[in-house]
């Protein structure tokens, strides 16, 4: 880790934290430069491949690692644009055009980043962190008396882009600020890819809406439109991929609640905005505005996908891994009909399998069940474990999960409490809830506004003392009920209560991980309704679909969300249905490889196994264990098209590690489809050799990778099961 003082520009004092950035000193501004003064810059600041350049008394700097370069900026106009977007190591240019890259409007003012006039700039500061480094713009508009910040971060080992804006006042007043923007990029016309949300619930058994890869040209004059009003996912993931020959731009929002991404062709140019509309905040002296944080990059289209698993590894996690843990959860077989005895039971059949967390589902507390068996909401936020049922405590079930070798999960739903509890002595006060034009938005419970401090401080009081009580290691975080709070006495505005209600989240979250760093937090919302980027800072698994059967439309989700999120990181459940039993099932490795693709989960009472097909489930699950140490480090790729389009055809996915050597393919062949297929894997090293696995045919040969690639592999029908996975691994020479 390097960081070099720039002379003239920069004092050199240490380096502070950004919310205390302080004005390094005043910069001369000549009129716009050409590019080449970055020919001669210097690295100002560096973490293993991660830099920030500066030229010497120059207006340009560059920031960027290995295969990505960013150059900012100051145009004629001395406005600070995006200038060139590159891979400093083969001198390919992404076309981007030079343009303001943020504005909003402060109060009755417009907000443009320029290095004089009503907004100028204070200061330029390079930094270097654990994990990367950032470059930060700080403004001033002397009018509004607004300190904006606007940061750029790169982390090593990833060509992506993280950037930021923050806003503070310098005098005793507040100044509104709106229309904002988390990035605005032009480039040229491309080839557009984006991925649905959730858009249903269990009640909805289609499957066609939701995590499908959509694709095309836009025509010139055309606009897409994506976006959530609520949670980020319920009708888009947000991020958006943009194809131009072999090379991919990707761009994204770190965020959980309501966002846009406006996709424009006007005949010249391809707009990517990503922004909050109707959102309008107030920065205060005691209050500084973050808006939420976007991300953009470069990469070779066969490597896009590896180059965000860095970005989501290093900027996103900090370096936390994943850890996908063979999972038993009660909620599909037992729903709120949980009892002590019935579920000692289970972990003895649970851990028999092999399974490696046990999950104890809804239903636990007190007030459970009191309509019908799948009722969870009736007595949520009492926080209390039901005597009658759970006479030993919920601290027994942990302890004798751990006694089995297994670790020991609980579900809560934090943000939402039945109004029944509400006022109660030590319960939720009324005065927390989140309402919208004065409704809860339901008869039987509300949603708690987190953006209140009193609100935010009991629910992490309430959840450290379940935490110490029980002593689960993983938490099923759920979300079912979303509004956006407009209530006047919560801290928040008319407009605001969206970002004010995410962003308390993300703190108590982090204080979460802070005080328990190694409880692993399950991300649930009704389903996959916040399946994002904000949430895998401080979530370890993220359940895709209530909808956890078929397999072929479980499989759907997983090909369709792993083209934003690691496999590792996406749940799904074994799970029988009338046509699709685990008892007696005609294929039980197709059912199970179908969710080996991401995190394998099983819902079911064991006792209800014969022997020969727990025997059969067993050896699945080994299985998954051999390879799932693979499956933790790698990112994924479509080898066909998404099932289930072709009800007749075969399905395939690839899994590729980050140094390239280890490969993993799943495919898939429906009934009544062609006895073989030809895949053809992405990414590979051209000139290693790869010896070739398959689980059920054992070693089929070796080959070099590119070969592989050109030529492809086909795969047969199979004896064993018409799920097929194979293992491509480097040889070492």
């Amino acid at each position: 880790m390097s960081v070099v003082a720039v002379p003239i520009c920069f004092s050199r004092r240490r380096a502070r934290p950004l919310s205390t950035l302080a004005v390094a000193c005043a910069i001369a501004f000549a009129s716009a430069r050409s590019l080449s003064a970055a020919d001669r810059r210097s690295i100002v600041a560096s973490v293993d491949d991660a830099y920030v350049a500066h030229a010497a008394g120059s207006d340009v700097w560059s920031i960027g690692s290995a295969q990505l370069e960013l150059v900012l900026g100051f145009d004629a106009a001395h406005t600070l644009t995006l200038q060139r977007l590159f891979n400093p190591a083969t001198g390919r240019d992404w076309s981007i055009t030079a343009s303001p890259e943020i504005g909003f409007s402060a109060g009755a003012d417009r907000f443009t980043p320029t290095a004089t006039g009503a907004a100028t700039l204070v200061s330029v500061t390079p930094h270097a962190t654990e994990f990367g480094v950032t470059l930060t713009f700080v403004f001033e508009h002397r009018a509004q008396r607004l300190l904006v910040s606007r940061v750029y971060a790169c982390y090593s080992g990833s060509p992506t882009i993280e950037t930021w804006t923050r806003m503070t006042t310098t005098g005793a007043g507040s100044t509104t600020v709106s229309d904002l923007a988390a990035l605005q990029i032009a480039m040229k016309p491309a080839h557009v890819q984006w991925l649905s949300g959730l858009r249903g619930d269990a009640s909805d058994t289609s499957v066609e809406d939701a995590f499908v890869v959509s694709d095309r040209d836009l025509e010139p004059g055309e606009t897409i439109d994506l976006g959530a009003e609520g949670r980020s996912s319920q009708h888009d993931v947000p991020l958006v991929r943009v194809r131009d020959g072999d090379a991919e731009f990707y761009a994204g929002v770190m965020w959980s609640g309501a966002w846009h991404a406006g996709l424009t062709n006007d005949g010249e140019q391809l707009q990517v905005r990503f922004d909050f509309p109707g959102l309008a905040t107030t920065a205060a002296p005691s209050r500084a505005v973050e808006l939420p944080h976007a991300f953009f990059g470069v990469a070779a289209a066969a490597d896009a996908a590896s180059a965000r698993q860095q970005f989501i590894r290093q900027g996103i996690r900090h370096g936390r891994p994943f850890t996908p843990l063979v999972t038993y959860n009660t909620w599909f077989v037992y729903g709120t009909e949980i009892d002590e005895d019935a579920m000692l039971a289970e972990m003895d059949g649970a851990a028999a399998l092999g399974i490696e967390l046990f999950v104890v589902d809804a239903g636990w507390h007190v007030g459970a069940d009191e309509d019908n068996r799948f009722d969870f909401t009736s007595g949520l936020g009492s926080w209390t474990a039901d005597p009658d049922r759970f006479p030993s405590g919920l601290a027994h079930l942990a302890g004798y999960a751990h006694s089995l070798g297994m670790k020991f999960g609980l579900w809560v739903e934090p943000e939402r409490v039945a109004l029944s509890t509400v006022d109660r002595a030590g319960l939720a006060r009324e005065s927390w809830l989140a309402t919208h034009d004065g409704g809860y938005g339901s008869d039987r419970a509300a949603q708690i506004c987190l953006a209140g401090p009193q609100a935010r401080e009991w629910l992490y009081a309430r959840l450290t003392a379940l935490i110490d009580e029980v002593g689960p290691d993983y938490l099923k975080w759920d979300n079912n009920f979303w509004i956006n709070c407009n209530r006047q006495d919560h801290g928040h505005g008319d407009a605001d209560g969206n970002l004010a209600h995410v962003q308390a989240l993300y703190g108590l979250l982090s204080d979460l991980r802070q005080r328990y760093p190694n409880l692993l937090i399950e991300n649930v919302s009704g389903g996959g309704n916040r399946l994002d980027y904000g949430m895998l800072a401080y979530s370890d698994v993220g359940w895709m679909d209530d909808r956890t059967a078929p397999a072929a439309q479980v499989r759907h989700n997983l090909e369709g969300l792993t083209a934003a999120f690691p496999p590792a990181y996406l749940l799904s459940f074994l799970f029988a249905v009338d046509n699709e039993p685990i008892a007696g099932a005609e294929d039980l490795a197709l059912l199970t490889r179908s969710r080996g693709v991401g995190v394998l989960g099983l819902t079911y009472r064991s006792h209800f196994l014969d022997d020969d097909t727990a025997a059969l489930l067993t050896l699945q699950i080994a299985e998954y264990k051999a390879y799932r140490d693979i499956l933790a480090q790698t990112s994924a790729s479509l080898l066909t098209r998404q099932t289930p389009y072709d009800d007749t055809g075969w399905d395939a996915v690839q899994e590729l590690t980050d140094d390239r050597r280890t490969a993993l393919i799943f495919a898939f062949e429906r009934e009544g489809c062609d006895d073989r297929r030809m895949v053809w894997p992405q990414g590979l090293i051209g000139d290693a050799t790869y010896d070739v696995l398959s689980f059920d045919g054992g070693t089929l040969g070796a080959a070099r990778g590119d070969a592989l690639m050109t030529d492809g592999l086909e795969i047969n029908h199979g004896v064993v099961s018409r799920a097929h996975v194979l293992v491509l691994r480097a040889r070492s020479e």
